[in-house]
């Protein structure tokens, strides 16, 4: 690790004990070991929220905010005292391009962080907070719980999933013979591709609709698994087939498949500069809002 790295993990942990009864934000500047490569960046958050922004950077800027925590019971020994509020802490380390930022798993944070355009990232969190991704070109995995992933103005491939929350994403280029997901399990998912994409795409639903203004050529599909339920000869086990119906087809003559999926929720499926949103998304009431900010 850089020394300049280990000054910012220093940095860093200190900033707890100096700002413990103010607001104010924290920020570090970690240099990268050969800023002529691409970085990646990687954050685990149990409770909190991330937003990452591509700039024409060499550096990766993390500023940081929150230090909240569940209100706890004021003890008999502390009534008439001020509770004084301390700021979430955070380790951040780089090696090899490579940033790990790693914070508090009892604190609520709110990371905004920026880097090259250029950078590889590997997000998640489970609580209170939504993922944002903007303007960023490399290999993106997003996964959230509880809270929304919002992908604007990216490139490269993706793979994102929440369990809770809607997945949106606008994809300016994808990278050609990767294969890409979005995946929720209550949520919509919506995703623009450019109008020239290649794929075959996988969309399911298993309570809503599918929307799309792109030209599907349908493909065949088996989506039938057969399996006993013991290892047991057939005629003492049970022997059952399950069928997996999805639409399947192929978008300007097919490539990598894309994969659309939740299980409460609409899907919608745009293409960039194709018909606008009101066209694509149906009236019903229970339609999540059309697109992202």
């Amino acid at each position: 690790m850089k020394r300049a790295s280990f000054a910012c993990l220093i940095l860093i942990a200190c900033s707890g004990a100096a700002l413990a009864d103010t607001s104010d934000e924290d920020r570090v500047t970690v240099p990268l070991s050969d800023p002529s490569r691409p970085g990646s960046l990687h954050i685990g958050l149990v409770t909190g929220e991330i937003s990452v922004v591509g700039r024409d950077i060499k550096e990766v800027i993390i500023e940081m905010r929150g230090g909240s925590t569940k209100e706890r019971p004021v003890p008999d020994e502390a009534r008439g005292l001020r509770r004084l509020t301390q700021s979430a802490s955070i380790s951040v380390e780089e090696q090899n391009n490579r940033v790990e930022v790693v914070a508090s798993p009892m604190r609520s944070v709110s990371l905004e962080i920026q880097v090259p355009k250029k950078t590889n990232l590997e997000l998640s969190t489970v609580n209170n907070g939504r993922i944002e991704v903007t303007g960023v070109e490399g290999e993106l995995e997003v996964s959230n719980v509880n809270g929304q992933i919002e992908l604007s103005d990216v490139s490269g491939a993706v793979v994102a999933h929440t369990v809770n929350g809607r997945v949106l994403a606008t994809l300016q280029r994808i990278t050609p013979d990767k294969p890409m997901a979005f995946t929720s399990l209550n949520g919509a998912v919506d995703v623009t591709l450019p109008h020239t994409v290649k794929a075959n795409v996988k969309l399911r639903t298993d309570n809503g609709s599918a929307f799309t203004d792109f030209e599907l050529k349908m493909l065949p599909q088996s989506g039938r698994t057969a399996f006993e339920d013991s290892d047991e000869p057939r005629e003492r086990g049970r022997y059952r087939v399950r069928v997996n119906k999805m639409i399947y087809g192929a978008v300007n003559g097919g490539g990598p498949d894309i994969e659309m999926r939740t299980f409460n929720g609409n899907i919608y499926l745009r293409k960039a500069g194709g018909s606008s949103n009101e066209a694509a998304a149906p009236a019903a009431p229970a339609a999540p809002p059309p697109r992202a900010r």
